[in-house]
């Protein structure tokens, strides 16, 4: 068995975040033989592995400061008392208890015992399909008991992530995995993604693989994971560091890196490292690695731009709490009244890679029962509910958050998606069943060349399409498309209206603008465009929007346009004034804006937007003008 692979608990005590995971052995021997595993061992020494002595090991380690204890082997599920293992775990204090595990020995009756004993995880050790993995593990027939076991936990409830790793006897197969994994499993939104690990040692070292080899075939696993719509990350204490990757900002969610990395005695820094931007929360290249290979090829980090999309504030969990629920006002569609909105992300990650989305699509998902938490209290203080991501279609446990927000609050759920699996037309009336009312569906261009390139994601413009299709088919949910104005789009504006008003005529257009603001987002002119080369297509896009009686705005938001920019017969009929103090001080208001008539509903511009092109496009809309 693979241990110590990474999974991102989230603790709350108080106000502060506590994390901390601790393995425990139940035993070494295994009932597969990995050609790569460096911990399975012929036999046991029955003294250590009684159960008296496991127990002991769970005490210990929740007696130095444990909060999560994780079960692995060897095998565990060889265990018949691995059951009474999970629970006296529970009741000794773990908040978590999770299990390493192949999988081969669990069926349905299993697993279902295994939660009711208070399991809250599990990790599934798969790196192929079919014989081929049957050839790794030797053991054959093992390939089909892992995946009935792996359909038996998920059915059971249970959050299963994979563990795979990048040696010779996989490098051929790990691509194709997502894939399968999706094909196999119906429910594919329980699996929590998939976790890599390139080893630097084995038992038998001829399976090892230089960074050089690891490198493209972690690129196309990404790739293919996006699609399926299962996260990949790299487990924390394995290379290859980001600096190898000849795109390290195309790979950035793979890693999790946060300031003060600790040197490590078994790491090693080159001197390519003095100069890269990372070399704070990078501990180098593993010496065993520098044993076996030559020093592969360093591309130290020196771009702001792939910096931010590497680096943490934090911790992850103190980021993934930092950004699971924002703040917001939501203007009812239908009546103007403006309320408090809770944006709540049910996941960060994605099936595209938009350059220009400030999410950290890097972070891992909070933990079911924290996102329930928020849900429940967002909704029964009154607030709108609006379920976000990443993508939030791809939580398989979706439509329960509907469901849940719906039953304990007074409105309707929103979301905000890219519709691309709401191609599935049962998905959307289940949404919708559950309590959906109001959807904003992101599309970035008219054709799919475009939108494709944007989106980065290619393939995924005609099911997004599709998704819309099915929304709109559904006239008590109102819709939004919404369009970020980029440097790669702005001039298919007009013909982007067009093209919704042909085949969506009562959705609401929302134009925003991209906000150079998160950490993730470049900070560039190459990205964002000046509002002065945008003007003449957006003026004409809202002509066209009205020529067909189909409304356009969302001008006014945070994530909009400077409303002295807009006509004044686009501008929202609709406008609570801006408290003070709630942009965050992300907003500036240059000397132009000074006496303007709309300087309580208009939040100014970006700084990001202010440092790369000035105020100078700005001016005060004067008293008689104001039609807010």
């Amino acid at each position: 068995m693979l241990t110590g692979w990474g999974r991102w608990a989230t603790l709350i005590v108080g106000k502060r975040v506590v994390v901390r995971s601790e393995l425990v052995f139940t035993h070494f021997t295994c009932n597969q033989n990995c050609t790569y595993c460096s911990v399975r061992r012929a036999s046991d020494d029955r003294a250590t592995i009684g159960g008296d002595a496991v127990r002991e090991r769970i005490r210990a380690a929740l007696a130095k400061g444990a909060r999560e204890i994780v079960l692995t082997g060897g095998e565990p599920g060889m265990r018949r008392d691995l059951v009474d293992l999970v629970r006296f775990a529970r009741e000794a204090g773990a908040e978590a208890v999770g299990l390493e595990t192949n999988a081969t020995l669990l069926d349905l009756e299993a697993a279902r015992a295994l939660r009711e004993a208070g399991l809250s995880f599990v990790r599934v050790n798969l790196s192929g399909w079919g014989e081929a993995h049957d050839l790794i593990t030797r053991d054959p027939g093992g390939f089909a008991r892992t995946l009935a076991g792996l359909r038996a936990l998920v059915a059971a409830g249970l959050d299963v992530g994979i563990v795979s790793v990048v040696v010779r006897s996989t490098l051929e197969l790990l691509p194709a995995l997502p894939e399968r994994l999706a094909e196999a499993t119906a429910d594919v939104g329980r699996l929590s993604g998939i976790t890599v690990r390139v080893p630097t040692s084995s038992p038998d070292p001829s399976e090892l693989v230089s960074y050089e080899a690891a490198v493209p075939v972690l690129v196309a696993l990404d790739e293919s994971s996006r699609k399926a719509g299962l996260p990949v990350k790299l487990a924390p204490d394995s290379g290859p560091p980001p600096c190898v990757f000849p795109h390290a900002g195309r790979i950035a969610h793979l890693y999790a890196l946060t300031p003060g990395a600790r040197p490590r005695d078994d790491h090693t820094k080159a001197a390519a490292c003095a100069g890269c931007q990372m070399d704070d929360r990078c501990s180098g290249l593993p010496s065993a690695y520098l044993a076996r290979f030559p020093l592969p090829t360093l591309r130290p980090i020196t771009e702001d731009r792939v910096r931010r999309r590497l680096a943490l504030i934090s911790t992850v969990e103190e980021q993934v709490l930092r950004e699971l629920a924002q703040p917001n006002r939501f203007a009812n569609p239908d009546t103007g009244e403006v309320i408090e909105e809770e944006l709540i992300r049910v996941n960060f990650h994605c099936n595209q890679a938009c350059r220009f989305c400030f999410v950290s699509t890097h972070l891992p998902p909070a933990g079911d029962d924290l996102i329930r938490d928020v849900i429940l209290r967002a909704a029964q203080a009154g607030k709108q509910v609006t379920l976000t991501g990443g993508e939030p279609t791809l939580n398989a446990r979706l439509v329960e958050y509907v469901r849940l927000a719906r039953d304990h609050g007074p409105h309707r759920v929103s979301l905000q998606t890219n519709a691309i699996r709401l191609a599935d037309a049962a998905l959307t009336a289940s949404l919708v069943e559950a309590g959906m009312g109001s959807v904003q569906a992101s599309l970035h261009g008219s054709y799919a060349e475009l939108c494709d390139a944007m989106t980065e994601a290619p393939g995924t413009f005609d099911k997004q399409v599709l998704g819309i299709d099915n929304l709109h088919a559904h006239a008590d949910v109102h819709l939004t498309i919404n369009f970020v104005i980029t440097q790669g789009n702005y001039t298919d504006l007009p013909e982007f209206v067009r093209f919704c008003a042909a085949r969506w005529p009562r959705a609401f257009l929302n134009i925003s603008f991209v906000g150079a603001s998160s950490d993730v987002v470049p900070k560039e002119k190459a990205l964002v465009p000046a509002y002065a080369d945008v003007l003449p297509f957006l003026l004409e896009a809202i002509d066209e929007a009205r020529a067909r009686s189909m409304d356009i705005g969302g001008f006014e938001s945070m994530c909009g346009i400077p409303l002295c920019l807009v006509p004044e017969s686009s501008r929202p009929l609709f406008a609570a004034d801006i408290p003070d103090g709630y942009d965050g001080g992300e907003f500036v208001k240059p000397d132009a804006c000074r006496g303007c008539a709309l300087t309580r509903k208009c939040f100014g511009m970006r700084r990001g937007y202010f440092d790369l092109y000035g105020g100078h496009e700005l001016h005060a809309v004067a008293a008689h003008a104001d039609a807010v």
